[in-house]
């Protein structure tokens, strides 16, 4: 009992110890001079870049959206069919639903088949809409299903736009 007394008593002295050391050096600093702080750099002068491959295609969109891209933006006034029947999955947001496969018929029309988020499956084709955006598919591939939406732009018109339902199993 007594030698656990004395070491607990030399442990917290040396506890002590480094706090009355901590705090002697927090004084010093304290009472030092204060340092004068330097003067920020001197910024230097970019020349302007012009980039000239704008006009060139993206090399993030595939080839075949990049063709209906340019045809699209070639044509003023793009706007949704209101008109047109709307297909039962464009009632849901492209970020619920889920690409989970293509089929290829016997007659060699490929579906793609999508999952909704209530888990039952829909297949859809090429020429289809999916989305809140009047996404129309454009192209199925076994990876993923590629799409054009109608957006509102900045500019109180439409834009196309290329969107991609890509599957979770690559």
């Amino acid at each position: 009992m007594c030698l656990m007394l004395s070491v607990t008593s030399l442990w917290l002295t040396g506890c002590t110890d480094r706090i009355g050391m901590a705090e002697q050096a927090m004084s010093e600093i304290r009472n030092s001079p204060a340092q004068p702080i330097e003067p920020p750099p001197k910024a230097e002068l970019v020349e302007d870049f012009v980039y000239s491959a704008s006009g060139f295609r993206s090399p993030f969109l595939p080839p075949s959206l990049v063709n209906l891209q340019s045809s699209s933006t070639a044509t003023d006034g793009v706007r949704p069919d209101i008109t047109r029947q709307k297909q039962p999955l464009e009632q849901y947001e492209l970020s619920q639903l889920i690409f989970r496969g293509m089929v290829i018929s016997p007659e060699g029309q490929q579906y793609a088949l999508i999952q909704r988020p209530d888990g039952s499956v829909a297949n859809v084709t090429v020429g289809d809409y999916i989305g809140l955006n009047d996404g129309r598919i454009v192209e199925i591939t076994p990876t993923q299903i590629n799409l054009i939406e109608i957006v509102p732009d900045s500019r109180a018109g439409f834009v196309e736009r290329p969107q991609s339902l890509v599957s979770p199993i690559s």
